[in-house]
């Protein structure tokens, strides 16, 4: 009787320890997990950071690029202004220099022959219409080239364009990409430490997306129209 007791304590004092044992694994086990989630998300906290950083620094090197590409479209403007303007003084001196030529010739012509004043007229009608052909032949290939020049840099303003329209949808498409592979993986995940780093990348990605979609819009994409239908030698720019 006394050996059974015995038995019956020695069993209750083995079973005493195995739940001790099982209670201290338990533990250990959740000081584990506890420990591995709070790695993860410091982890998870310095890769976001590092993304946000990243993304700062690609939000930046965007906006230089469309500050140069705006500075680069004005100093175009600025140097068509100029050679119109340049053009535009040649052509004026070199009318007035062609008129006084005309009327010293028709002076020295009278002085010289003494020809009748309706020959002198004739004359002098005849060079002035010589020249305002030799002046209409400049104005005309003076808007010629105006229209070339104003064609090129509205090509080249519509290049740009289509370049950063591509760029935001190709950024369009692997954001999606990116948040429909995190959103299987969400539905995938079996434990609660998973299905909150996938949130946060989630977030993250979103952040990313709505820093993108406010970034200034550069106004590249503006066409300057000349009037093609004038004979205004600057070709209704309004310079």
């Amino acid at each position: 009787m006394a050996e059974r007791r015995e038995n019956s304590v020695l069993f209750s004092l083995r079973e005493l320890r195995n739940i001790e044992d099982e209670r201290v694994k338990q533990e250990e086990a959740e000081d584990r997990a506890r420990i591995e989630a709070e790695r993860k998300a410091r982890e998870e906290e310095i890769r976001r950071a590092k993304e946000a950083e990243e993304q700062k620094r690609r939000d930046e090197e965007e906006r230089i690029r469309q500050q140069q590409l705006e500075r680069e479209r004005l100093d175009r403007d600025g140097q068509l202004r100029l050679q119109e303007a340049e053009k535009r003084a040649q052509i004026e001196a070199a009318t007035r220099l062609e008129q006084a030529r005309i009327e010293a010739e028709a002076q020295a012509a009278a002085a010289a022959k003494k020809l009748p004043v309706k020959q002198i007229v004739g004359g002098i009608v005849a060079l002035i219409l010589i020249a305002g052909g030799t002046m209409g032949y400049l104005v005309n290939k003076h808007n010629i080239e105006i229209k070339e020049q104003a064609a090129a840099a509205d090509a080249k303003r519509q290049a740009e364009v289509a370049a950063l329209r591509q760029k935001a949808e190709e950024e369009k498409k692997a954001f999606e990409k990116e948040v429909a592979e995190l959103q299987g993986s969400l539905e995938k995940a079996s434990t609660e430490v998973e299905k909150n780093r996938i949130r946060a990348q989630l977030q993250a990605a979103n952040e990313r997306r709505a820093s993108a979609s406010s970034r200034p819009k550069s106004d590249s994409g503006k066409t300057t129209k000349v009037n093609t239908n004038t004979s205004d030698p600057l070709g209704g720019l309004g310079f």
